[in-house]
């Protein structure tokens, strides 16, 4: 390039890439330029007359490749271990207390979900029936999926609102379940909870990564919680299948309104919800004494 030819610079940067892709947006509305080297940065140049022209395509390029703002991960609830925790203790409590005939009573017949009894008027029974297991490998099957789901549960919609959704959840199927349940059948254990927080997460409105994934992402959660179903939540025969989808329909019911009014951050309202859910089994149990 001739030094005393009348060119000037419009670009500049520390990649000959950046100059390149500039200098094809500029040829491509029939702007010639030039690109230069020195002290370790590359330059475009482009005729006198042309400047102003160059000037602002490479300007309509610059806002229009501007990198998009990335969006901010989702805010989470804290205390989704300590929720898994309370949970997990809840039932080894009833647990330890049924085995040994605490406060004088068989827990089993005071508690277990008999569709006859909850139609007679033992509407505690759809409470009750959550904390009582046959054996201690229904108990840690239960433990186990129950704290996964419901501490992502808990992270997601906070560890009061979300175990209450997921309460509320499971004692509706397990009324509903009481309610049709054929004479001399009986129900028991807290995959009912289970299932309710795997439907609550299902519905969720969970972030997709990448615009590309956006399209297909919306029903992604829902279809991978249905496979879950599939595969947990049918067993041997024993299996109450019924209440399992159930609880599954019922969670995914109750947490379709928080999409749009999602549960608050503030610790007072989780708290009080927290109270709540562990106030329920309580009150359930009590009934289940004194009555």
């Amino acid at each position: 390039m001739d030094a005393d030819s009348d060119w000037i610079e419009v670009f500049r940067s520390p990649s000959p890439r950046d100059c390149d892709e500039r200098a094809l947006v500029l040829l491509a509305v029939g702007v010639p330029a030039l690109m230069s080297a020195e002290h370790g940065s590359f330059a475009l140049l482009v005729a006198a007359p042309d400047r102003p022209r160059a000037l602002a395509e490479l300007a309509r390029y610059a806002l229009e490749n501007r990198p998009r703002p990335r969006a901010l991960p989702p805010r989470l609830h804290p205390g989704g271990a300590a929720a898994a925790a309370g949970y997990a203790l809840v039932l080894f409590a009833v647990a330890v207390a049924g085995s040994r005939g605490w406060l004088g009573q068989d827990w089993f017949a005071a508690g277990v979900l008999d569709g006859a009894r909850l139609r007679s008027g033992e509407l505690w029974r759809a409470v009750t029936a959550l904390t009582l297991h046959a054996d201690l490998a229904h108990l840690a099957s239960n433990v186990g999926f129950g704290a996964l789901f419901g501490g992502l549960a808990a992270r997601v919609y906070g560890a009061g609102c979300g175990w209450l959704l997921i309460l509320a959840a499971a004692v509706a199927a397990n009324l509903v379940n009481g309610l049709t349940m054929p004479a001399g059948r009986s129900s028991l254990g807290a995959s009912t909870a289970v299932f309710a927080a795997l439907g609550a997460l299902a519905v969720h409105r969970w972030p997709a990564a990448t615009r590309r994934t956006r399209v297909g992402f919306a029903g992604a959660s829902v279809v991978a919680a249905l496979v879950l179903l599939a595969l947990l939540g049918t067993g041997d025969a024993h299996t109450d299948v019924a209440a399992h989808a159930l609880g599954f329909g019922f969670g995914a019911a109750f947490a379709l309104p928080l999409r749009r009014w999602p549960p608050p951050f503030a610790r007072r309202p989780q708290r009080l919800a927290a109270a709540l859910a562990l106030a329920v089994p309580a009150a359930g149990w009590a009934l289940a004494y004194w009555m």
